[in-house]
């Protein structure tokens, strides 16, 4: 039976690496991989340098009786409610973009639609593929603090004639918003626009069916809140555009097409790929649900505790998950240096690790929940911040 939920919190640091001294409130940026994952993948590599030619021409060829890539992606398809055939291993959400952005026929005049909240690796591939083509990226602006009740309307009155993709976050980097992602594909593929979910911040934080949400295409990284290794993501793709959707490098399986042709692109350590069951073993050894359930409440408590500070929640609890964003009362617009700052003092100084960025001239403190995070952390997190300060608090 999954634990009870007070079996969560700081007794489950053993499971990880992490340094003791440490409060660790940033798993949203690059995770944290536990214990025995890194152990399936430390079997895996064993596996691979023992006879290396029968593992790549016999255990995750393309053309191998029982690829193990393909049984991986199998097991991770159905954790997100579809066929293993629909799923294609990438090393991290924006080789996904990169390789959707690619995949585009763009012409000039064309347009491709983000929003303001993008992650910046994102914004920047968008930027260089329409460069390219003289096509253009248009921005949609939600300001903060945000709600829920214009978002579909003023994303899809975004999307032009000339709008051949929109780039939609499920959850954003900056500001940990949930977006109604299903809603929203909805209205866009109404109006004709093809559809990429970034969802690199959604899987494990969210119950994912990525047929119901309807888009093109959906991305997420497993490195973060699965606890898989670093490297391991995947892209979804729909029969409807799976042709068109090839690897960044053409290697000896290209023919293959999606997804196995994404299997192999040159001799590389798949052991992360590989290890994507274990991740998934993992989680729901405590049940998938329940970790859910008690991220969300945890990151709910962290409401009051930052509201000693003067900071403000920049969206309802209806668009949160594990991750919360707040914003931090300045006397002037904040400089990117701020958040750089507040995030290598507290570590330096308190051995307290945050997130923090600057959005719409705001600095934004953002706060991950996890099943090695406990209330206490969260106050003794805060506490540190309260001492330490930021810039022109």
């Amino acid at each position: 039976m999954p634990p009870a939920m007070t079996q969560f919190g700081r007794q489950l640091r053993s499971l990880w690496h992490l340094e003791p001294e440490g409060t660790f409130l940033n798993h949203g940026s690059f995770g944290a991989c536990p214990k025995d994952v890194l152990a399936e993948q430390a079997r895996w590599r064993l596996l691979m340098e023992r006879q290396p030619d029968w593992f790549f021409r016999h255990t995750v060829s393309p053309r191998a009786m029982n690829n193990e890539l393909r049984v991986a992606a199998e097991r991770l398809g159905r954790f997100v409610g579809t066929d293993g055939e629909r799923i294609a291993f990438v090393t991290n959400a924006t080789e996904a973009v990169n390789t959707v952005l690619r995949s585009l026929r763009l012409q000039a005049g064309d347009e491709i639609l983000v929003l303001d909240c993008v992650y910046n690796a994102v914004r920047l591939a968008a930027e260089e593929v329409c460069k390219a083509a003289g096509a253009k990226v248009v921005k949609v602006s939600l300001p903060i603090p945000i709600t829920a009740n214009d978002v579909v309307e003023r994303i899809a009155d975004a999307a032009g004639p000339r709008t051949r993709l929109a780039i939609i976050d499920h959850i954003a980097s900056p500001t940990a918003v949930v977006f109604p992602v299903a809603e929203i594909t909805q209205a866009l593929k109404a109006k004709g626009v093809r559809v990429l979910i970034d969802g690199a911040h959604a899987l494990g934080q969210l119950a994912l069916d990525l047929p119901a949400i309807g888009a093109d295409w959906y991305t997420a990284n497993a490195h973060k809140w699965l606890f898989a290794p670093k490297g391991t993501a995947f892209l979804y793709a729909t029969e409807e555009v799976a042709g068109e959707t090839v690897p960044l490098s053409v290697s000896h399986w290209h023919e293959l097409k999606f997804p196995r042709a994404f299997d192999y692109v040159g001799t590389r350590d798949v052991s992360a790929f590989l290890s994507a069951p274990a991740a998934i073993d993992f989680v729901e050894r405590f049940g998938a649900a329940e970790v859910r359930d008690y991220l969300a409440r945890l990151s709910r408590e962290g409401v009051a505790l930052t509201a000693r500070l003067g900071a403000e929640p920049i969206a309802p609890d209806a668009m949160i998950a594990a991750m919360r964003a707040y914003a931090l009362p300045q006397r002037r617009e904040a400089v990117p240096d701020d958040a750089l700052q507040l995030m290598q003092g507290l570590w330096e100084k308190h051995r307290v690790q945050v997130a923090s960025s600057v959005f719409q001239g705001k600095l934004l403190l953002r706060l991950s929940a996890q099943i090695y995070v406990e209330r206490a952390d969260f106050e003794r997190g805060i506490a540190a911040l309260d001492r330490h300060g930021w810039a022109d608090r």
